[in-house]
């Protein structure tokens, strides 16, 4: 295998898990913005998950383009994760916890900033099969993400205090 060959192999592996953690993610930003106790927050949740699924999208085609396939076993791998991750202990049985709307905050912008570290990743690689035009929207709309999340989760911070 040449060296071209193996990095190409690498940057598509890389692709394969930064798709599967999107899978995930459309799916935990749907299910927090439809379950989050504060209306205004599900609303824009609502829509940072539309865009969170155009950036799959765009993912999708970037993948396409460098001839990664997206692998089904980490997809579904990922989406299960998600699903599992809903069972954590929170002192409550039958309710949801106060507590959750923050830490499923958290989870989001964590999930946020990996994905503007993907494009931002993409933009230094400097590949011309890439638009860096397209690269550099997709990071600065991560950015606004991540402000809008951590304005979301100071906004519920006070939770931790038991407000």
């Amino acid at each position: 295998m040449s060296e071209q060959e193996r990095d190409a192999g690498l940057l598509g592996t890389y692709l394969q898990d930064h798709h599967a953690a999107a899978s995930a993610g459309v799916d935990a930003f749907r299910r927090v913005a439809a379950n989050h106790s504060r209306a205004d927050v599900r609303a824009r949740l609502e829509a940072m998950a539309d865009q969170i699924a155009q950036d799959k999208e765009s993912l999708e085609q970037i993948m396409e383009l460098v001839d990664a396939n997206r692998s089904v076993l980490k997809d579904t791998a990922a989406r299960i994760a998600e699903k599992a991750s809903r069972l954590k202990p929170n002192n409550r049985i039958v309710q949801r916890s106060p507590l959750s709307d923050y830490l499923e905050l958290e989870a989001l912008t964590g999930a946020v900033h990996m994905k503007s570290l993907l494009w931002k990743a993409l933009l230094e690689l400097g590949n011309p099969r890439l638009d860096a035009l397209m690269l550099q929207q997709l990071l600065d709309r991560a950015h606004e993400q991540q402000r809008q999340l951590d304005e979301l989760r100071a906004g519920s911070a006070r939770v931790l205090a038991g407000d």
